[in-house]
């Protein structure tokens, strides 16, 4: 009896934590969209206004944010001052690899991707231009993130609990 309460227990403990932590993705997403778009907005201002090398506006551009996000920065910052010879795309598309705590979905890895192709060969007019086009396209990636995050938190927390007593109920 003692020995099915506490399967029982365990079964929907275990179910609401997946639950919970699948909605605590959903939840972490327009977050670091948010993070990305102000650093990406630091860097902008960096880059325009102080013309410092890229290496440094990447380090100096996650002042205030911490996480994630931060760390990408820093590890692309990292990646281009020990490796002179590496390109900002490919120490993007590195650093994407490594940034295993991110969160972002294919849409904002191809707007990092397209806009990291782009830096360090143009001007700082169209640095500059092409910093707006992103911020711009991850707001609105970051509005329908919002609107999915809304939508699927409760469901996922909900339906971790609820598949958890199913379960318990078809084994008891």
């Amino acid at each position: 009896m003692w020995l099915k309460i506490l399967g029982s227990l365990l079964i929907v403990v275990a179910g609401t934590a997946m639950g919970f932590s699948v909605a605590a993705r959903y939840a972490e997403r327009p977050r670091q969209i948010r993070q990305l778009i102000s650093c990406l907005s630091a860097l902008k201002s960096h880059i325009n206004y102080a013309a410092i090398p890229l290496p440094e506006a990447l380090s100096q551009c996650t002042s205030g944010i911490a996480g994630p996000v931060a760390d990408f920065f820093h590890t692309m910052s990292l990646l281009l001052l020990n490796n002179g010879w590496l390109t900002p795309q490919a120490a993007m598309d590195q650093a994407l690899i490594e940034a295993k705590q991110l969160v972002l979905n294919q849409p904002e890895r191809e707007i990092l991707a397209v806009f990291s192709a782009n830096l360090g060969s143009m001007d700082r007019e169209e640095q500059h231009k092409s910093l707006e086009l992103v911020q711009e396209q991850l707001s609105r990636i970051q509005y329908e993130a919002e609107k999915l995050c809304e939508q699927n938190v409760k469901m996922y927390r909900y339906l971790g609990l609820c598949s958890s007593l199913a379960i318990v109920i078809i084994l008891v």
